[in-house]
């Protein structure tokens, strides 16, 4: 049982990295920082694998109708909190 609740609590820790990494990326986009930095590079290949399956799924759904917005990272942030709850109830 303490390995399942180490286990948990690993995942709830990169949960909220993930969920820090996407806000700060959402965050630096906005305010147009350089794409070519070396700290927005890092936040590019570490929340791209996350974004793109969502991305493309909402292309699909979309495909007559272009998105004006990329809401992708709003979308991974909620299934990222659903998880987060999720596990955080197993704890309980």
């Amino acid at each position: 049982m303490n390995y399942a609740i180490s286990f948990i609590t690993a995942m709830r820790v990169v949960i909220g990295v993930m969920e820090a990494v996407l806000i700060t990326r959402v965050f630096c986009e906005f305010k147009v920082v350089r794409r070519d930095t070396a700290p927005f590079q890092f936040l590019l290949q570490v929340s791209e694998p996350l974004l793109n399956p969502v991305r493309r799924i909402l292309l699909k759904q979309s495909k007559e109708n272009k998105l004006k917005f990329d809401i992708s990272p709003f979308v991974v942030l909620i299934i990222l909190y659903l998880l987060d709850t999720l596990l955080k109830n197993f704890l309980r």
